[in-house]
């Protein structure tokens, strides 16, 4: 660990399995503060497969970490405050006074996206619509927010001037950045790399240490917008691929894992290290492996291609040293200080 902050982005269109590295790096290397950063409502998180989150972070099954909700995060109150409940996390964490709040207008008039780019219909584009007219309804006007306010960025530097470990929680996905023309306008409401996301926590780029990307096995992605490569149901069938959005409930459409896009996610995200989640899926027989030479040779042979790919791509990138083997945490090859 470096010292400073960590930062966890996405680097395809979402759904790469963010919440169940989050999960396990929180735990891991038993991190003592916890923001999560950018995105709504409409982001959801699944850290194993009893914890799906869309707010909070996923970073709660570690029991002593803070958990905070940085101020670029869009908020939900009837979801955040139920998930604070059904988590029982009330005693540690914190609200930023300045997040962002989703009204039921905003729902409502989210509708036209749903139609036009296949937008989760959440409210979150609408609300920060709102923020940047000047008129938007802000966490600290929450009255059932008051317990949980705070000042995440003044938080997160007493952290860091104590040594403390801090993880940031991103959201969403590097292809489904506001910002990146190649997508647009199927893309989400801000940009989603982790510039954006040590922004949305009130620190610095000198504050960040190891930036994970996370990617799967292969991509996945729901919403409107073309997929090159889509895999016909045929494909899916024969893999027996089927996936479900954890907000949104609706089928996901595939494609082989995209080099290209990986290597701009890496670049523009300053990628120190990646993670690759459903490898067990794409490769049977490998569910649960947790030593990368118990692998099938066929999965070793994919992760050492991509790896060496990546190795090349960026200074910073020292290669793919987490991988997913199931949906629980201990389902983790940790590669880190390995060479393969």
């Amino acid at each position: 660990m470096t010292s400073g902050v960590d930062i966890v982005s996405g680097g395809f269109h979402g759904d790469e399995g963010k919440g169940k590295i989050i999960g396990y790096l929180a735990v891991k290397d038993n991190y003592d503060v916890i923001p999560r950063c950018g995105g709504g409502s409409q982001t959801g998180h699944s850290v194993n497969e009893y914890i799906k989150v869309r707010q909070i972070p996923s970073g709660l099954v570690n029991p002593k970490a803070r958990l905070l909700i940085g101020r670029g995060t869009v908020l939900d109150p009837k979801v955040t405050l139920g998930e604070i409940e059904k988590y029982k996390v009330a005693d540690r964490i914190g609200i930023d006074y300045g997040c962002t709040i989703i009204e039921p207008r905003h729902i409502d008039e989210e509708q036209e996206l749903v139609k036009a780019i296949g937008s989760v219909g959440t409210g979150t584009g609408p609300a920060r619509r709102d923020r940047v007219m000047r008129k938007a309804k802000l966490a600290k006007d929450v009255v059932e927010f008051k317990p949980y306010l705070t000042d995440v960025s003044e938080e997160i530097q007493t952290a860091i001037r104590n040594n403390k470990k801090v993880l940031i929680e991103g959201t969403q996905g590097f292809a489904l950045s506001l910002m990146d023309y190649k997508f647009y306008p199927y893309v989400t409401s801000q940009d989603t790399t982790a510039s954006q996301f040590a922004s949305d926590a009130g620190i610095g780029p000198k504050d960040v240490g190891e930036i994970y990307t996370v990617f799967k096995a292969y991509v996945s992605k729901v919403g409107g917008g073309e997929l090159p490569g889509q895999w016909s149901e045929e494909k899916k069938k024969q893999l027996g691929i089927e996936e479900i959005g954890t907000v949104s409930r609706r089928e996901r459409r595939f494609s082989d894992f995209d080099l290209e896009l990986a290597k701009d996610a890496i670049i523009r995200n300053t990628t120190t290290q990646a993670a690759i989640t459903c490898i067990d899926r794409l490769f049977k027989g490998n569910q649960g492996v947790r030593n990368f030479d118990d692998l099938t040779e066929e999965a070793k042979r994919f992760i050492m291609e991509k790896n060496d790919f990546l190795k090349h791509q960026s200074s910073h990138f020292r290669g793919i040293t987490l991988i997913s083997t199931g949906p629980n945490l201990e389902d983790t090859i940790d590669m880190r200080g390995i060479s393969y």
